[in-house]
């Protein structure tokens, strides 16, 4: 027994003492930042022992089985060793409690695959046997490593064909959080993978990282999800052309609106299986076959995305055997935008048999693009007449306009009385950029440190508005010490097929709105021309999230504050209203990208405003102001035009040139239907509700009414040219997507050749009802493209004080004062005359700034009158010298009339005594009474009936209006009958319901009551009216008299239920005076709903010309379902709610003999 103890014991003890040291070698896995190397394999040799000495020796081999070289020092510890009674002899030292040797000296490296042999360690008292074991550990930086998260696919400004996107990254810190977008992502502290949702149009994608001490950042990428498929027109050939070559070029247009321009890069067309070449939105097909007689062009095009879209169009080749035009040479040419083709367009007349004509006039005219032809200044033109040499031929040079394109340019020869004609296409190039504008990314907000939610991006155009490709632009941080994606505060690169060139801004530590400041120089740019554009960013630094706003200011377009308007986040219940001045906060804001909708029909200002949408991206913790303003235009709703099921054209009266023309059934509006009303209103143009890309300042823009109106075809749209476009240019037409959010190109738009408007192509013009306008990019940071009454200022545009007393552009007329600059100033020649009223002795003027409407005009008086009044201070009063005095106009009619009290008349001593006879039938009707016992009787129906009858007589003396009957008084005799009445009926299906009324109880001063009703039956309604009156006098015998009745109704059939209760508290002394303690009422229905109304009208008397008559209508039959209660405390806190669905079936109509 004593020696089962004594091994118990010692097991114990060896236990005991290994997990001591297992204990040291856990504890001191951090101890003075060293930390266990898995990548050194650790070998152990045999130990050596010596019958002279109780101890032992043992040497380890550490090898590097890393890719990368070990750099000392590395110490070799010694992590268990028993049993307890041994140690180690020659330690260099403690980490912990755990001994340890040093195996590889600071300043040595340990190469990959390299092995090197510790020791030897000396075990003391290691004569017996004993067990050892031990690992390399190499020292880190104790220092905290800051918490970072990097997106590294896809790249910023990709465009994806579908969603959701598959976002990749990087984080370095296994416990923190990470969101996409708000939405929580698993990861492994290295990387992370997730897919995120992304809405069509631009997207922001946000990674948030947060650790548990409260440290957060963030990284972004911006990209865009294109599910629109591209836009085609055939613009060389229109439907059914008769053409006379078997080979011809199809040109047109092909659009993506949710790119930039549209390139090879971008987008693939097709002509009947030949591929065509595209260029800035134009492609051209060239040498298409055809066949004799009829055939199809079919155009199909797909963009990078994916999406595709196609059309066709057909042309009938015709074989010319008469007298005709040859083509020689010229076409197909390309030169840079502005210059002459390098060779000559020649075509050549022939007649049957092929022999030339000789002295026979050519019209050359250029039929796309502002180009001209002739071959000297004073003979060229849109179009010129050339004269066949003797060999048939005739020719002319042709400069090609101002945009770029494929096939996009082109002149027509065409001789009179010949069938053909012969087209020439020509290409134009672009020349070295001379703006750089700023196409989006201005104005962001950020954290200090972090990377902005969205790249700067600015693009480049040449003189014909062209993007550029190719040109080198640099950014460089001016102001708050930021640093671009190469790490360095000047970042170099180059536009792309789109023009444009990006750079991604991490903030500096500068804060203050707008404080850091970034330029991109345009290097490419002509000699002697700095050209530059200017950014601005904001630094945060972020804080608790639960105190994330949004705030800002919503004006009209005067500048005047919009109070009531909604302000809310989508996707949240976060909601703010506008006060007096306009300004709003929203509270408790989302973190991140935040879609910010504005509401404007709330708005207690005067008139119709509309609803407009934002994506901005949050710092967490701090207010977040908008970049600027927004304004909101009052919608002009009175100018609308009825469309639907005919052709109809908006105009503007005080915009000549301005036209809408919307085919019909080309609309649909928001809720299905397919007629409304559209409208248009014009927007003061320095107030656009969202900033136009490339640096664009339309000056004549309109918003097209209701939003999310489409039109198919597309509603042709024309503008005034107040840019002063030359004649036959091609302009970019712009329309602000309210689905993307984001201003789009719609296709091009062409001069008029007078110059005055600019019409959009054929196959172009208004998709999307909503902000619209035609322009060309202007640069940013330039001082002639700084708005009116500011200038350049390095590159940003400020006030120019020199301005100040400079009168605006653009002004309010008649309202009394002269917009400056700054300020304003009176005009008392802008008096609102439109608002004058005629003849109110009354004329409009002007109170220093103020319009006013009440200045006395004693000659603002009718000739009528005059004849027995005058003005006076203002007021019409009747002129007392004229009293008595005939005022007749000469006839046997009038001839009585006299002037009395300022009018004119036959003023006879009528007697004022009048006898009336009145028969009323009122709410208080025995009959009605007795509904109330019939219904207490019936629970099973319920009647109730109310309305007023009323039949009066009137009977006295008047003065006739014709003097030839009688200048003396006459009887008359007037009879008028007006009154309406209802029945409102009930009844449920015995045995299946239950129609009952509770009785009232009274409990003293409390009174209980209520009613309850369920079960399949009917409800109607039968409402009736009366009305009318004839007059019988001897003043006017041929009266005409018109009595009318009239009657309405409907019929719910379905299954009713509702229930409804109240509790009051009554006066003791007066059972009548009651106040609400509480009331509820719960009511649910399914029926089925039929309308129905009828007319008959009676005409008495000679003078009338029409029949008695009767009309009828009925609606619709409508199903619907409906759900409410609502609830009613002391009449202090009241509560409903409601739930309506209905469908409509069957068809309306009407009938009778009234017209």
């Amino acid at each position: 027994m004593n020696t089962v103890k004594s091994l118990l014991f010692i097991f114990v003890c060896s236990v005991a003492a290994l997990l001591v040291n297992v204990g040291k070698a856990n504890a001191q896995a951090n101890s003075d930042g060293w930390v266990k190397d898995t990548n050194i394999e650790v070998s152990w040799n045999n130990p050596t022992r010596s019958r002279r000495s109780p101890d032992a020796t043992v040497t380890a081999q550490i090898t590097n089985n890393s890719d990368e070289p070990i750099h000392g020092p590395v110490r070799f510890v010694i992590e268990s060793l028993t049993p307890a009674t041994i140690s180690v002899g020659n330690a260099d030292g403690e980490l912990g409690e755990l001994d340890y040797v040093v195996a590889l000296p600071q300043n040595q490296i340990l190469e990959p695959g390299q092995s090197l042999t510790v020791g030897p360690i000396t075990i003391v008292g290691g004569r017996s046997s004993f067990d050892i074991s031990g690992s390399a550990y190499v020292q880190v930086s104790l220092e905290p490593v800051a918490l970072e998260v990097d997106i590294l696919s896809p790249t910023t400004l990709s465009t994806f064909g579908s969603s959701p996107v598959n976002v990749t990254g990087t984080i370095n810190q296994e416990n923190a959080e990470l969101t996409l977008n708000g939405a929580v992502i698993a990861h492994d502290g290295k990387q992370f993978s997730a897919n995120v949702e992304l809405i069509e149009g631009f997207n922001t994608v946000v990674a948030r990282a947060t650790n548990a001490s409260g440290e957060q950042t963030t990284d972004s990428i911006s990209v865009s999800l294109d599910l629109t498929p591209p836009y085609i027109t055939i613009e060389s050939h229109t439907e059914a052309q008769e053409v006379y070559s078997d080979k011809i070029t199809v040109t047109g247009l092909v659009n993506d609106i949710v790119r930039g321009t549209v390139s090879e890069e971008q987008a693939t067309v097709e002509v009947n299986g030949i591929k065509a070449t595209v260029s800035n939105r134009s492609y051209a097909a060239t040498d298409v076959p055809l066949n004799e007689g009829e055939n199809v062009l079919t155009v199909t095009a797909i963009d990078e995305s994916g999406n595709s879209a196609s059309i066709s169009q057909k042309v009938i080749y015709k074989i010319a055997t008469d007298k005709r035009l040859v083509l020689v040479s010229g076409q197909n040419q390309t030169a840079q935008i502005g210059n002459k083709l390098p060779e000559r367009l020649i075509v050549k007349l022939v007649d049957g048999s092929d022999a030339p004509i000789a002295d026979a006039t050519v019209v050359f005219r250029v039929t796309q693009g502002a180009g001209i032809v002739g071959s000297t200044p004073e003979t060229s033109g849109r179009a010129i007449i050339a004269t066949t040499d003797a060999e048939g031929m005739a020719r002319t040079e042709f400069q090609v306009g101002y945009r770029t394109g494929v096939a996009n340019h082109k002149v027509r020869a065409k001789v009179v009385g010949v069938e053909n004609e012969v087209v020439f296409p020509a290409s134009a190039t672009s020349v070295t950029g001379d703006k750089i504008s700023v196409n989006s990314g201005n104005n962001q907000r950020g954290v200090v440190g972090q990377t902005l939610p969205a790249p700067f991006v600015v693009a480049v155009t040449d003189s014909g508005a062209n993007v550029v490709q190719g040109a080198r632009v640099r950014f460089d941080v001016i102001k708050g010490e930021g640093a671009f994606q190469n790490e360095e505060s000047s970042y170099e690169t180059s536009t792309d097929s789109d023009g444009r060139a990006s750079a991604q801004l991490t903030l500096g530590s500068l804060t203050g709105i707008d404080a850091q400041r970034v330029e991109a120089v345009l290097i490419d740019s002509l000699e002697g021309m700095d050209l530059l554009a200017g950014f601005s960013a904001t630094a945060f630094v972020p804080a608790d999230a639960g105190i994330t706003s949004v705030s800002g200011v919503v004006l009209d377009n005067q500048d005047k504050p919009l109070p009531g308007v909604t302000v809310r986040i989508e996707g949240t219940d976060r909601t703010a209203f506008t006060d007096q001045q306009g300004q709003f906060t929203v509270n408790q804001a989302p973190v991140g990208p935040v879609h910010l909708i504005v509401d404007g029909s709330t708005t207690t200002a005067f008139g119709e405003y509309p609803t407009l949408s934002y994506h901005i991206v949050t710092v967490s913790g701090v207010d977040n102001p908008l970049s600027g303003p927004i304004y909101m235009v009052k919608l002009d709703t009175d100018n609308g035009v009825y469309a639907g099921k005919e052709d109809v054209v908006l105009t503007l009266d005080n915009f000549p040139g301005f036209k809408l023309e919307i085919a019909k059934d080309s609309v649909t509006f928001p809720d299905g239907s397919r007629e409304g009303i559209i409208s248009v209103t014009p927007v003061n143009a320095s107030k656009v509700p969202m900033a136009p890309p490339n640096g664009m300042q339309p000056q004549f823009i309109v918003t097209i009414q209701p939003v999310g109106a489409t039109f198919s075809p597309a509603a042709k749209l024309t503008l005034p040219n107040v840019d002063g476009h030359a004649p036959g240019a091609q302009v970019e037409m712009y329309s602000f997507d309210h689905d993307l959010e984001e201003f789009v190109a719609i296709g091009l738009g062409t001069v008029s050749e007078d110059g005055s408007v600019v019409s959009s192509n054929p196959g172009v013009g208004v998709v999307k009802a909503g902000w619209h306008c035609g322009s060309q990019p202007g640069g940013s940071g330039t001082a002639h493209n700084c708005p009116e009454c500011q200038k350049c200022q390095g590159s940003s545009c400020v006030r120019d004080p020199a301005q100040d007393n400079k009168p605006r552009s653009q002004q309010t007329p008649e309202d009394c004062k002269t917009q400056l600059c700054k300020g304003s100033k009176p005009n008392p020649g802008d008096i609102p005359v439109s608002a004058d009223v005629k003849y109110d002795c009354k004329k409009p003027g002007c109170d220093g700034e103020n319009p006013i409407f009440d200045v006395p005009d004693d000659g603002d008086i009718s000739e009528d009158d005059k004849k027995c009044g005058m003005c006076s201070g203002g007021e019409k009063v009747p002129d007392e010298s004229k009293n008595k005095q005939e005022c007749g106009d000469g006839s046997d009619a009038k001839a009585c009339y006299t002037c009395k009290d300022g009018s004119c008349g036959n003023h006879c001593e009528a007697s004022n005594e009048k006898i009336t006879k009145s028969i009323e039938v009122k709410g208080d009707h025995p009959l009605l009474k007795g509904l109330d016992v019939l219904n207490n009787g019936m629970p099973y129906a319920k009647l109730e009936m109310k309305g007023s009858f009323a039949l009066n007589e009137e009977s006295g003396e008047k003065c006739c209006k014709d003097c030839s009957i009688g200048k003396n008084p006459k009887p008359y005799t007037k009879t008028e009958l007006k009154g309406s009445g209802s029945l409102e009926a009930t009844f449920i299906v015995p045995g299946l319901g239950l129609l009952y009324k509770l009785p009232i109880k009274t409990y003293g001063p409390v009174k209980l009551g209520g009613e309850v009703e369920f079960g399949p039956g009917a409800k109607g309604n039968l409402g009736v009216s009366a009305s009318g009156s004839t007059e019988e006098s001897e003043c006017d015998p041929e009266t005409c008299g018109l009595l009318k009745l009239g009657t309405s109704g409907s019929l719910a059939l379905g299954v009713f239920a509702k229930v409804a209760g109240a509790v009051e508290y009554c006066n003791i002394f007066n059972e009548q005076d009651c106040d609400k303690l509480i009331a509820g009422e719960a009511e649910a229905s399914s029926t089925i709903n039929v309308g129905a109304s009828a007319d008959y009208k009676d005409y008495k008397g000679e003078k009338c010309t029409s029949s008695d008559c009767y009309s009828y209508s009925y609606g619709k039959a409508e199903f619907k379902a409906n759900a409410q209660y609502k609830v009613e405390v002391g009449g202090l806190y009241k509560y409903q709610y409601q739930n309506e669905v209905s469908v409509t079936f069957g068809e309306a109509g009407s009938g009778g003999t009234c017209g």
